[in-house]
């Protein structure tokens, strides 16, 4: 016979094992492939993910450019198109991954006493539910509906537009074809412009954008600003890992190619990617590191396979020596069958590899994200073949190197020294190891930790089950012990026991370590959610000003179920400072913060929103009644009011020229809206100058629009005297029946007295230190939503603020707008960003609804969409590999019990018969089996499974569980129905079954 019909009869009579060897072979294979397998298909859904999630607009990019009529924004839009399709002609690699393009030009007009933009959109009719015809033809514009019914205009009538800047350029008169109302105002079409933002902002009224389809429209006044673009949508569904590089470098080009032709290409694509780098970076570097236990614990188990199946083929192998078989020759015997099966384990795993890797890619990743066959993976496949060659070859060489009489031996042999040599190097590697992964938990080799800790804990539970069953031997023989007897005498004499309790230990430790850290992240993960977004749902907004966006607020939610959120930054000592103003009336029906109940948020709203004067609402006029008894003969005098419009910056108005006696004072206030409030009362100078005077006004009523006001004259500190800029005057306030302003000085400037609608100093929570010299100070000073300094007093202090971190200021919005208000206008303030938060109970189409009232959704977050997209993200990845290694290990261990068995089975069938012919009974050989496997396998059971929890519960602090580089710090385990009691309970359960049928098999000797 040939030695290839040996072998295929040795693997034919030897089935079982020969199978055995095969699967263990596969899952060596498989998990050598699933690291880059894995890694390659993790890393893509990390970029899907990042281009879904981010904004049309921010993976887009604009070709296009902004100024007068020299400048190429007055370029005809098909120039710009020709330029971009011969840049693009020549870079088909970006021409393949951009869409269509969408036209557009835009410039800010005035009509119907409003500002607005006069806009051409390709296309945008489409977009729009009209009324009447699109505007095709020249001199044609479509109009809001909202406009129109503010402004009584209808379709036909004509318009008159104002082109280019106030006082200068021109008017043109268009037809109104038809009235139109945004199909979405929030649909990505429209871009980032806002084309929708009717209102009151920092100028006056703001309208809706009129549309007109013909581009020399726009173009009809040199004088005009134009904005003149091609916005091209990033079809990501095409982006690939091998495109990134190639991307980046034909935006560059495309940017120095469009600015011959004076064109600026605007893109944030590039910011997006390189977030992205970052989880695919750490999923590079953690993915074959959470495969490393794996594999080192198949070619171990492979190892322990081929040495006992050697041993027991020993007299197989005496017998072909006895034949005259050289060593080498014998040694071939010996091993060909393993390494025959290893080969054909090659292909079966790397399918099964990439089959995993699919599963795992259609439950767990991206949609759209599939297994790539690569060089890499068939690489890995061969690394494990040679592996696992070397790992047979040293398995077998102990054997086959004995001679005949050694082979021909019944009794294994012993544990030599060369095995406690082998363990102490072990220990002492695993030891060096864990100390270096101890020093930076940060490092991906701190996920090598537990098992490298379980390894050593193995082996000194190996060890100890040794010398626990040699005692208990010699103990069971004096007392005539038969069950312990047998059960001990099994367990000290077999070193293949001691090499299992290793293999089990290790696996548990993997699968207990995953789980535990699965229901950490898991848990760090909602709780990161929850504090990313502060509610159940998030929509970043533009909005005119934050009173508008209040007034839509309540509009688009009048159930309180939402509410408007307004943050900026400032700096303090170098570091950020994120101030975040809020609805405290609303704040414990929307906000989600973690620790706090919706009574504790009852409270931080109370402390929030102090009790406060209301504000003193104005009409279209205003007439102040007041008393002058003595009038300085020069300068003239003059009494004044201060009022703002919501977003508005604020104006003195004049009220007449002060007289002696008593008399009414009244001005009109053309533009005040129904939140238009009094700031305050000023006496200055009627014709400038700085001769010095004294003089004392007794403010005795005020009254708007015929109804009188409540000013509180008699409370103190309801009118308090605004610094003067310079200390060249003295302003005194007595409270009382009537209002009494005493003023002397030489100061330029009007004197100003302020109605007192707000607290002194705003109420605030505050995580971290106070941004003063001292960080425990009880008040502070910071610019809020003005470039002034306010006055802030500590209501509350807290680790860190929901959607704001650990560095932050919340405070009440209502109050700190009213206090910017009194100095500047918020209309043309670029620092602010503006948010609505949402609870579950507010209506499921507020973006529409904020849309309609003009108020642009930028973004929409929820809870459960960041959770799930930080389940995405690389340490989560990382952790579902390293828990699918867990699963893997377990398995190889409950097959090694199962291979314990079956090697040399034969002979512990006849040592079993043996004993029942001495007169043992079934019973007692039955217990002192389960006794033997309950030592073997409850020993490794309660020692991983601490280990993995010990080893989690160390580790994890400083290991990076939501997202990359921001370790998970201190946290604490609850337990729960998680992936832990899952794992221990199915490994419990796989671990009865094999015992089941263990006792089954052996309980065959007669």
């Amino acid at each position: 016979m040939t030695a290839w019909t040996v072998m295929l009869r040795g693997i034919r009579y030897r089935a079982g094992r020969s199978f055995v060897v095969f699967l263990i072979a596969v899952t060596a294979t498989t998990a050598a492939v699933l690291a880059p397998a894995y890694s390659r298909a993790a890393q893509q859904s990390v970029l899907t993910d990042g281009l879904s999630a981010a904004s049309t607009d921010a993976t887009g990019l604009t070709v296009g450019a902004k100024g007068g009529k020299d400048s190429a924004a007055f370029m005809d839009l098909a120039e710009i198109r020709l330029a971009m399709n011969a840049a693009l002609d020549k870079d088909k690699f970006l021409d393949e991954r951009l869409d269509r393009p969408v036209a557009a030009i835009d410039t800010e007009v005035t009509y119907a006493g409003a500002t607005g933009r006069l806009a051409f959109r390709q296309d945008v009719c489409s977009q729009l539910d009209l009324d009447g015809a699109c505007p095709n033809e020249a001199g044609e514009v479509a109009v809001s509906k909202r406009t129109a019914a503010a402004h009584s205009l209808k379709t036909g009538d004509t318009l008159t537009v104002h082109l280019g800047p106030a006082g200068a350029g021109r008017d043109k008169s268009f037809k109104i074809s038809g009235l139109y109302s945004p199909k979405d105002a929030n649909a990505a079409y429209w871009g980032r412009t806002a084309y929708f933002s009717a209102g009151a902002d920092g100028e006056g009224e703001r309208a809706d954008s009129l549309f007109s389809l013909t581009e020399d429209d726009l173009r009809a006044e040199a004088s005009a600003t134009l904005s003149t673009r091609l916005e091209y949508p990033l079809l990501t569904g095409r982006v690939h890992l091998d495109d990134v590089a190639p991307l980046r470098q034909s935006l560059q080009t495309l940017g120095d190619r469009m600015r011959g032709h004076e064109l600026e290409v605007t893109t944030t694509l590039p910011a997006v990617l390189h977030d992205i780098d970052t989880d695919q970076s750490a999923i590079a570097r953690t993915a074959p590191v959470i495969a490393v236990p794996l594999l080192l614990l198949c070619w171990f188990v492979l190892f322990l396979l081929v040495a006992s199946l050697t041993e027991e083929r020993a007299p197989e192998i005496a017998l072909a020596k006895l034949r005259g078989y050289a060593s080498g020759r014998a040694a071939r015997f010996g091993l060909g069958e393993v390494v025959l099966l290893t080969a054909a384990a090659v292909p079966v795993g790397l399918a099964a590899g990439l089959g995993l890797v699919q599963l795992a890619a259609d439950a767990l990743l991206a949609p759209g994200t599939g297994v790539e066959v690569r060089w890499p993976v068939f690489a890995a496949a061969g690394v494990a073949f040679a592996a696992g060659i070397v790992a047979a070859a040293l398995a077998a060489r102990q054997t086959l190197a004995r001679p005949v009489l050694g082979l021909l031996r019944r009794v294994p042999e012993r544990g030599g020294w060369k095995a406690g040599v082998v363990e102490g190097i072990v220990v002492a590697l695993a030891a060096a190891s864990l100390v270096a992964a101890v020093s930076d938990r940060t490092s991906p080799l701190a996920l090598l930790a537990p098992p490298l800790l379980a390894m050593v804990l193995g082996i000194g539970a190996a060890r100890l089950l040794g010398m626990w069953s040699a005692a208990r031997l010699r103990i069971a023989r004096r007392r005539g012990r038969i069950v312990p007897l047998l059960s001990a005498a099994q367990l000290s004499r077999r070193p293949g026991g001691q090499r299992l309790v290793v293999v089990v230990t290790v696996a548990v430790a993997l699968l207990s370590f995953a789980a535990t850290a699965w229901d950490v992240a898991a848990r760090a993960r909602a709780d990161a959610a929850e504090d990313a977004l502060g509610a159940d749902r998030v929509y970043t907004v533009n909005a005119a000003h934050p009173d508008a966006l209040e007034a839509a607020v309540a509009k688009a939610d009048p159930g309180g179920h939402a509410m408007a959120v307004v943050r900026a930054s400032q700096r303090f000592d170098n570091a950020p400072i994120e101030l975040l103003g809020v609805q405290a009336d609303r704040l414990a029906a929307v906000a989600e913060w973690r620790g706090h109940s919706r009574d504790q948020l009852d409270a931080v709203a109370g402390r929030l929103h102090p009790s406060a004067a209301d504000p003193l609402r104005l009409g279209r006029d205003l007439a102040v009644e007041a008393t002058v008894d003595v009038l300085p003969a020069r300068p003239a005098l003059r009494l004044a009011a201060v009022v703002a419009n919501p977003g508005q910056p604020p104006r003195t108005v004049t009220l007449g020229a002060l007289a002696k006696g008593t008399r009414s004072y009244h001005a009109a206030l053309p533009g005040c809206t129904a939140d238009c409030r009094l700031i305050g009362l000023a006496v200055g100078r009627a014709a400038g100058g700085s001769d010095p005077y004294a003089i004392t006004v007794a403010v005795r009523s005020l009254t708007t629009d015929g109804g009188a006001l409540v000013p509180g004259f008699d409370l103190a500190g309801r009118w308090q005297a605004r610094r003067p800029a310079s200390g060249d005057a003295t302003v005194t306030v007595h409270a009382g029946p009537a209002l009494g302003i005493d003023v002397s000085g030489a100061d330029p400037a009007d004197a100003v007295v302020d109605h007192v609608d707000t607290p002194e100093a705003l109420p605030a929570v505050l995580a971290g230190g106070a941004p003063t010299d001292d960080a425990k100070a009880a008040s502070f000073s910071l610019p809020g939503f003005s470039e002034q300094p306010q006055p802030f007093l500590v209501a509350g202090r807290t680790d860190s603020l929901p959607r704001a971190g650990r560095r932050a200021v919340m405070f009440d919005l209502d109050y700190a707008t009213r206090m910017a208000e009194r100095t500047a206008s918020l209309a043309d303030n670029g620092n602010l960003r503006y948010e609505v938060w949402a609870a579950a109970g507010a209506p499921s189409d507020l973006a529409a609804r904020l849309g309609q009232l003009g108020i642009q959704v930028l973004k929409s977050e929820s809870r459960q969409q960041y959770t799930d997209q930080l389940a995405r993200r690389a340490p989560a990845l990382g952790l579902w590999l390293y828990l699918l290694a867990g699963g893997a290990a377990i398995l190889l261990a409950l097959g090694v019990v199962l291979l314990t068995a079956y090697v040399g089975v034969r002979a512990r069938l006849y040592e079993l018969a043996a004993l029942r012919v001495a007169g043992v009974r079934a019973g007692q050989l039955r217990r002192a089996l389960f006794r033997e496997y309950r030592a073997l396998l409850g020993l490794p059971l309660v020692v991983g499974l601490a280990a993995g929890i010990v080893g989690a519960l160390v580790m994890l602090p400083g290991v990076p569980l939501v997202t990359v580089g921001e370790p998970a710090g201190s946290f604490s385990y609850e337990p729960s129905l998680g992936a832990l009691p899952i794992a221990l309970a199915a490994t419990v359960l796989g671990f009865a079954v094999v015992v089941l049928l263990v006792l089954r098999l052996l309980g065959r000797a007669r």
